[in-house]
């Protein structure tokens, strides 16, 4: 229920009437479907499955059982399953295309999505643009292995809880395989996110289908059949972003090692530090006074010159050597506390703040 809970709380977006925003921002403009073929909206928000269905990850056996009409449906489905997998590379390639125009957009995708526990719910008629969405935002939805070979994650099944999964990947040569993929947590709920974001649009909005749009693109290609350097730069993004995460992820713990040396550096030399602290704390409160009353001789010399008592020439004859006295008071404090933090750790990249916010935080006695 935590991880139902977590997904759910998100804001659904209000998307103006008519439009939809997609998640790089760009607006496409809508056209509603015709009065009588609006259907009711059905909520796709995640919830736990009451059928028991769904108790695996495993592939579900096909019921013999079913009607002809329902066995036609699925043979349909399979179709039009098969056509979506044999051309995800090429729908990738025309990325721009899709993502600008929102019947393509809408397209719908014959793959059922689900989880253990919980179903196809929050994964309910995904379409064309939130695959090519999720592909280029998700890192690990386009693979390359180590032999050099590039896939895309067309299905996912799975645990929310465990992470033992069964997807679905398919390769430039329209090869299928199917994979458990790592961190599982960092695939679906995205995904999930994208689809739940168009829910109403997909029951409100005109659609071509998976034909129609592979016939558009045919028709605009021109005869262009070699789509690889496309492919090669929409890879090559997402290993920058693969690249970008990781150096992220590491300097997060660089900074945590060395949050944590520096803790103990300060407990190892706890006498030496407390001794440099007052020091320098009680130049600094003697600088400080010294530096108030020059201001204040500044102050007073600004009000002799305002009254006329004296001109400006000697205004600012008298007003120079107070003003170097300040400089030298601050400079003899700022050299004073990095001498003496030098003294204490003269091969360390430590500065007097780093210590003076540690003692904030951590008072020593």
């Amino acid at each position: 229920m935590g991880i139902i809970a977590e997904i759910n709380k998100e804001e659904k977006v209000a998307f103006p009437e008519g439009k939809i925003i997609l998640l790089d921002g760009r607006v496409l403009d809508c056209y509603p479907v015709a009065k009588e073929e609006e259907t009711e909206v059905v909520d796709d928000s995640m919830k736990l499955d009451t059928t028991g269905e769904y108790l695996s990850v495993k592939k579900k056996p096909i019921g013999c059982d079913l009607s002809k009409s329902k066995q036609v449906q699925l043979q349909n489905e399979d179709i039009q399953k098969d056509l979506f997998i044999r051309n995800a590379f090429y729908l990738l390639a025309h990325k721009e295309r899709i993502l600008s125009d929102s019947r393509m957009f809408l397209c719908p995708v014959a793959i059922h999505n689900g989880l253990a526990y919980t179903g196809t719910s929050g994964f309910h008629k995904p379409t064309l643009g939130i695959y090519i969405e999720w592909w280029v935002n998700c890192v690990g939805a386009m693979q390359t292995d180590k032999n050099g070979r590039r896939s895309l994650v067309y299905h996912l099944a799975g645990s929310p809880l465990s992470g033992a999964n069964h997807c679905g990947t398919v390769y430039e040569n329209g090869e299928k395989e199917f994979v458990v993929l790592s961190s599982f947590k960092n695939y679906w709920p995205l995904f999930m996110d994208i689809n739940t974001r168009y829910t109403e649009a997909k029951y409100k909005y005109q659609a071509y289908s998976l034909d129609q749009v592979l016939a558009i693109l045919g028709v605009e290609d021109c005869g262009v059949t070699d789509y690889a350097q496309t492919i090669e730069i929409e890879f090559m993004k997402q290993e920058i972003v693969s690249l970008n995460k990781q150096v992220e992820c590491l300097s997060k713990e660089r900074d945590n090692w060395h949050e944590k040396y520096f803790e103990t550096l300060m407990k190892y030399n706890e006498e030496k530090v407390c001794e440099l602290y007052a020091e320098c704390v009680d130049l600094e409160t003697k600088v400080n006074a010294e530096i108030v009353c020059l201001r204040e001789q500044k102050r007073l010399l600004k009000v002799d010159l305002k009254c006329g008592r004296i001109d400006n020439i000697a205004y600012q004859r008298q007003l120079k050597p107070i003003k170097e006295s300040i400089r030298d008071l601050e400079f003899r404090l700022a050299n004073f506390k990095s001498s003496r933090v030098k003294e204490v750790f003269p091969h360390e990249s430590i500065n007097f703040t780093m210590i003076e916010n540690y003692m904030k935080q951590h008072p020593m006695k």
